[in-house]
């Protein structure tokens, strides 16, 4: 396990996983941590390399590091050095190889090791074992890449013509040393190249990319109105030349330039195919897409799915692919070789998941997981839960097309599958395992968060991290099932203890019901009154079991260390009603606040308002519109949507409107036909109005936010002679980072702020420079 502390996350920790409190080792400053299968560990690091004996508790350690990485099944660990010597050890640390002018290896972390070794003009590959070198290539070209695809079944090289610049591939059979050079395929002259193996090696899907800089101008500059790749003039151009190649029968296909995207889809025969222009208008975040099938026996394209986004997923052998259609939330199952569709006729499924045999489909959802029998074209729940949120957790999950989002995803029959259910009412949750149609209990229900977990492919022995509000992390061992659990490691942690929470319920204005999370100062007294933080974004009870650690924030706002200082914090959700972001917020803040009417401990005149991006914004509108607080601080938001949204996103490389018409804004309108909607939540449009001091930070570098909207809020106020303070982080984007300069610096000034403005505290010179209009 990695400790992370306040300053620094470079300490490792081994524990003993069937005693409590048992370090075996601690490892300092090497942040790749690697057991071998004789449970021995291999770390390695900033420059340094260090193997771990636990049971004899013995270490050897290796300076001037430059790669290294381990043989898992051979017991075996390497390490290549700065001057290019390359060493291979044994679990004993004994050397059992050592090659000089190493240039690079490429390894499966099991028993295949593959070293790239130049002697004079000549480059080597060789395949290294514990007793013998053996040489498999040699060329005077340079060798620039050296893959090892999971199935290693295949070496691939990338060699470069040091005078072309042309790429050429060379496939290697790891076990029998043959060479392979495409002759189809002509070298090329691109600036990468990428294989992707389609049925473990059966086949490869290849791609060279050649970028095309963007051009910078420094005359003129011309953009046009029906560009919808405007984002070229910031990231530029990328061409793509694909080949698909059968190893089996060695024939290679040119993909046509019909089209300037195909992805692999795991399939010897087929790839979709499309232009992620044709239906791009810029009016949402992912564009839509028009998907066609590609047969490369053939020749021929058909189109299966018509305007579709990012929600694609096929199975393990490209027979089936699965797309969510945006308009009415329905999946459309599209069957390869018979090409048939199938429309699911449910709204509420997420995450398709094929089985191994193409049986079934699994499906995430709100309410249990859902199983599609594909035969029957029939729709049924597992009953592993009911209105609660399922997730699958240990399903194989694969990104076949990065850009796009497209994916293969799979779970094996064979094996029991991970389950986790989360009662969003309770924020409780279950891990349960779901293995021919038998569902049993892995880990109970708890309403700790458990923020990571291990376990074995049987499920029978796991590990889990939890914590709570006021439960520091502790790591425990249990076995399935069982209510008892090992108790490895506890961060100490006595003031945590000692926190109070109460969940508020209430409704807004439309009677949608909500939740605020109240936390209290620590040393509570209920004779006294305390001042109160209101820390907002969107939902934040989900977070209610998150376990807060004095820090410097990236964004200014420690929960943990105002508690510590005296004050409430409350963190009340707010969702978006069709009215606007900003009313809507105001909204729910309101019902927030009078949900606390009878909480006499709480200084009603002493509540500060706070938030960060969104929340940022939603801080800025509800200053203008609320006398309930008595001071605010906005981080990196927006002040003015209708400017932002006539603007360019450089974060996304896109016209911005797309935030606020589809994205994370929710307007769901142009401007053009509600444009009160954007004016009455525009923050700026009122900015007279507000009632008390705002502190307004932004990082001058952030291209989410950028800074010129908290200057225009800070010149608002400014202009009505209203009391604001802007800082401008000069180095900084959308956030302050964790622990930088920046972040200590902001953090320390929001808790001068707050004390300043809801304690009453003095005599501090940056803010009296502006409360106190005759300071100097």
């Amino acid at each position: 396990m990695r400790k992370i502390y306040s300053t620094n996350s470079d300490t490792a920790v081994v524990l003993d996983a069937n005693r409590t409190n048992n370090q075996l080792a601690t490892i300092l400053k090497m942040p790749n941590n690697m057991f071998l299968k004789n449970s021995s560990l291999f770390s390695f690091g900033n420059g340094i390399a260090q193997h771990s004996n636990l049971h004899k508790k013995s270490t050897v350690k290796y300076e001037n590091v430059r790669f290294a990485d381990i043989l898992y099944e051979l017991n075996q660990y390497l390490i290549m050095d700065k001057s290019g010597t390359f060493k291979l050890y044994g679990s004993a640390n004994e050397l059992l190889q050592s090659v000089a002018n190493s240039q690079m290896f490429t390894t499966d972390k099991k028993n295949l090791l593959f070293l790239n070794i130049k002697e004079g003009t000549i480059n080597k590959v060789a395949r290294i074992d514990s007793d013998k070198k053996v040489i498999l290539f040699e060329t005077q070209k340079e060798i620039t890449q050296m893959l090892l695809p999971p199935s290693g079944k295949d070496l691939i090289l990338c060699i470069t013509d040091p005078k072309t610049r042309k790429l050429q591939l060379v496939f290697i059979d790891t076990q029998y040393g043959k060479q392979t050079i495409l002759s189809d395929i002509e070298p090329q002259k691109a600036d990468f190249v990428e294989v992707s193996p389609v049925k473990d090696g059966k086949a490869y899907f290849i791609t060279f990319a050649s970028r095309r800089k963007p051009t910078k101008e420094n005359f003129l500059d011309i953009w046009y109105g029906r560009d919808n790749n405007l984002g070229s003039k910031q990231a530029g151009l990328t061409d793509y030349i694909y080949y698909l190649w059968s190893k089996d029968t060695n024939r290679t296909y040119q993909l046509p330039n019909t089209y300037p995207i195909y992805s692999n889809i795991d399939s010897e025969r087929y790839v979709l195919a499309f232009n992620p222009l044709e239906e791009f208008k810029n009016l949402t975040l992912h564009p839509f897409l028009n998907l066609k099938i590609y047969d490369t026996l053939r020749g021929t394209f058909t189109e299966i799915f018509h305007q579709v986004t990012k929600d694609i997923v096929h199975s393990s052998d490209g027979r089936f692919i699965i797309a969510l259609n945006p308009k009415d939330q329905k999946w459309n199952l599209y069957q390869v070789e018979i090409d048939r569709h199938i429309i699911i006729d449910n709204q509420r499924l997420q995450n398709p998941t094929f089985s191994e045999d193409f049986k079934n489909i699994l499906f995430e959802s709100s309410n249990d997981v859902y199983i599609f029998d594909i035969k029957s074209q029939t729709l049924f729940p597992a009953g592993i839960s009911k209105e609660r949120e399922a997730r699958i957790l240990n399903a194989e999950r694969r990104t076949t097309n990065p850009v796009f989002g497209f994916k293969m995803n799979m779970f094996s029959s064979k094996r029991p599958l991970l389950i986790r259910t989360v009662n969003k009412i309770s924020n409780s949750s279950t891990y349960s395992s779901f293995y021919k149609a038998k569902i049993k209990t892995v880990i109970p229900t708890t309403k700790n968060r458990i923020k990571d977990i291990k376990y074995d492919q049987d499920l029978k022995n796991l590990v889990t991290i939890e914590e709570n509000y006021n439960m520091a992390p502790k790591i425990f061992s249990s076995k399935a099932g069982s209510k008892k659990k090992i108790e490895i490691f506890t961060t100490k942690d006595k003031t945590g203890q000692t926190l109070k929470q109460e969940i508020i319920q209430y409704k807004n204005s439309l009677g949608i019901p909500l939740k605020g999370v109240l936390y209290y100062p620590t040393g509570y007294d209920q004779s006294k009154k305390y001042p109160m933080v209101v820390y907002i974004y969107q939902i934040k009870s989900t977070q209610s079991n998150f376990y807060s650690l004095p820090a410097n924030e990236p964004t200014g706002v420690n929960r943990r260390t105002l508690l510590e200082h005296g004050y409430f914090v409350y963190e009340p959700d707010i969702v978006f009603d069709g009215g606007g972001p900003g009313l809507a917020a105001l909204d729910c803040i309101n019902s927030a606040l009078d949900a606390l009417s009878t909480y006499t401990a709480i200084n009603k005149n002493k509540i500060g308002l706070t938030g960060h991006s969104l929340g940022g914004y939603e801080t800025n509108f509800i200053a203008t519109h609320s006398d309930r607080f008595a001071a605010f601080i906005a981080g990196a938001g927006y002040s003015d949507i209708t400017s932002r949204y006539f603007s360019y996103d450089y974060h996304e490389q896109k016209p911005n409107h797309t935030r606020f018409e589809t994205g994370q804004y929710e307007m769901n309108k142009p401007f053009s036909e509600d444009k009160q909607l954007y004016l009455k939540n525009s923050p700026i449009n009122y900015v007279e109005m507000v009632k008390a001091p705002v502190l307004i930070w932004n990082g001058v570098k952030d291209d989410i936010v950028p800074a010129e909207q908290a200057m225009e809020f800070f010149m608002g106020l400014k202009r009505n002679n209203l009391p604001t303070i802007a800082l401008f982080y000069q180095q900084r984007e959308h956030d302050l980072g964790w622990n930088t300069k920046e972040s200590m610096d902001m953090n320390r000034r929001s808790l001068e702020w707050w004390d300043y403005f809801l304690k009453n505290k003095t005599n501090i010179p940056w803010i009296e420079k502006e409360i106190k209009r005759d300071a100097t």
